[in-house]
């Protein structure tokens, strides 16, 4: 049987292809690129922040920060394009657009060229080149001396989930709804790191983390639709002069903000069981 350290490696060998190949796509400017990239930038920075104390900080510190810089870096296109594809289906749905809204369009047009403008150049340049080199050199997970067996992978993976779970009781806390979005924001990175946590694990643990990843999976989405519909209302309040069509938008945006929020309640709840998370305080044992 192999060690549990190999299958995470493997999997980090797969990320780090899957990111050298999403680059080239984004600069050959190919249709869901951007976000495919920034979601590969999240799994490698977000695992080593969960392994963190089994690795050689000199080594995966730096690794961290150019990570950080390059997902600041796809997330201001990735963002700006998020806004503009909702702006078209409700331009779909309602006509022509008028003035106000076509304000909006050329704000979010102008956010997007922008952070293109900034992103492909440090793709094709030496930074972003010497990043990819120093994930590859890793050959594998960049585990220091003395890879960690089960038991620690696993009390790595319960502690993610309890930051969430903690996040998640501080938003229900929250008596501001102002508040309690932001920690529910909180909540969501949160439940990213565990999702990619368990997701680097599934070969470990197997259908026990292939089911907790897939409960987080579910938080990270009602919560990801709760992030874009508060993003996309804050673009419209900086637009001067709202006619009738820009306050139906908005109003559009604060009833799907209300619908995420409430959609997040049955997927914690599903989340939040026995059958889901229990096996993180039981004693390793085979998969099931």
């Amino acid at each position: 049987m192999s060690h549990p350290h190999e299958p995470v490696g493997e999997w980090w060998r797969d990320q780090v292809a899957a990111l050298h190949r999403w680059g080239r796509l984004v600069l050959r400017d190919e249709e869901d690129s951007v976000h495919q990239m920034r979601v590969t930038v999240r799994r490698l920075r977000s695992v080593l922040a969960t392994y963190r104390p089994f690795l050689d900080p000199e080594q995966t510190e730096p690794l961290r920060d150019e990570l950080k810089w390059l997902g600041a870096l796809l997330g201001d296109v990735r963002d700006a394009e998020v806004l503009r594809k909702r702006l078209r289906r409700w331009a779909a749905e309602h006509g022509p657009a008028p003035s106000g809204v076509d304000a909006l369009r050329a704000a979010l047009a102008e956010r997007q060229a922008v952070g293109r403008a900034r992103l492909l150049p440090e793709l094709d340049g030496e930074r972003y080149r010497t990043l990819v080199a120093a994930l590859a050199a890793t050959d594998g997970f960049p585990w220091s001396d003395g890879a960690p067996g089960r038991k620690a992978l696993r009390k790595r993976l319960r502690k993610s989930w309890r930051r969430l779970a903690a996040a998640v009781d501080a938003a229900e806390c929250a008596e501001d709804p102002a508040e309690r979005r932001h920690r529910l924001h909180e909540a969501r990175k949160k439940a990213k790191r565990t999702r990619y946590a368990a997701e680097s694990l599934r070969e470990v643990f197997g259908k026990r983390a292939e089911r907790l990843s897939e409960a987080t999976r579910s938080i990270q989405s009602a919560l990801g639709d709760l992030n874009d519909s508060v993003v996309m209302i804050r673009a419209i309040e900086e637009i001067p002069g709202h006619d009738d069509a820009l306050r139906e938008l908005l109003r559009t945006e604060v009833a799907a903000a209300v619908d995420a929020e409430e959609r997040f309640a049955p997927a914690w709840k599903e989340a939040n069981r026995p059958k889901v998370h229990g096996w993180l305080d039981q004693p390793t044992g085979k998969s099931k």
